[in-house]
C-alpha cells in the first residue's frame, strides 16, 4: 500500500498575522515539501481580522496524487513517534464526511525544519483521499501509514 498514491490533491493553508513575517512563513511551509516535489505557487488572500488586525491566509495546492502524496508522506515520515501514533489513534476523527484527511502542524517548528503536530496558530493540512467505493477511509490510512513507516 506504501507504493500507491492514496492522496488526491493535497491543500496546504497557513495564517499569517500582522506581526510575522510573510517569507518566513512561506519557508516554514516549503519545508514540509520532499525534494522530489516542486512546491506549487502560493496563493495569498488578504483580509482583517475580527480586532482589525491585518492576515494574510497563505494557500498552496498540489492537484496530482504523485506530488500530493509524496509530500502527504514527508510530512507523516516527519512526525515523531508520538505524533505519529496520535494520527494512527485519531484517524477516525480527522477524517470527514467526504474522505478528507485533517493535519494541523506546529508553525514555528516547522521554520525550524521540524515536523509537529499543533492546534495553536497553525499549518493546516487537508488530504483528500482516493478511496474506492464503499472502503473504509480509516483503514485505508492507518494500513497505509503502517506501511510507510516499515519501509522508512
Amino acid at each position: 500500500m506504501a507504493r500507491q498514491r492514496p492522496v488526491q490533491n493535497l491543500e496546504i493553508t497557513t495564517l499569517v498575522h500582522a506581526t510575522e513575517d510573510p517569507e518566513k512563513v512561506i519557508d516554514a511551509v516549503s519545508n514540509l515539501f520532499p525534494e522530489n516535489v516542486e512546491a506549487p505557487l502560493c496563493e495569498e488572500v488578504k483580509f482583517t481580522g475580527v480586532f482589525g488586525d491585518s492576515l494574510v491566509m497563505l494557500k498552496w495546492t498540489l492537484k496530482n496524487r504523485r506530488p500530493a502524496t509524496e509530500t502527504f508522506n514527508n510530512v507523516l515520515l516527519g512526525l515523531n513517534s508520538l505524533d505519529l501514533q496520535q494520527v494512527l489513534d485519531s484517524l477516525d476523527t480527522r477524517i470527514d464526511e467526504n474522505k478528507n484527511l485533517y493535519l494541523r502542524l506546529d508553525k514555528q517548528k516547522a521554520a525550524l525544519g521540524v515536523i509537529r503536530l499543533d492546534t495553536h496558530d497553525s499549518i493546516r493540512i487537508k488530504a483528500r483521499l482516493l478511496v474506492l467505493h464503499k472502503a473504509d477511509p480509516v483503514k485505508l490510512m492507518y494500513n497505509h501509514i503502517h506501511e510507510l513507516t516499515q519501509d522508512a
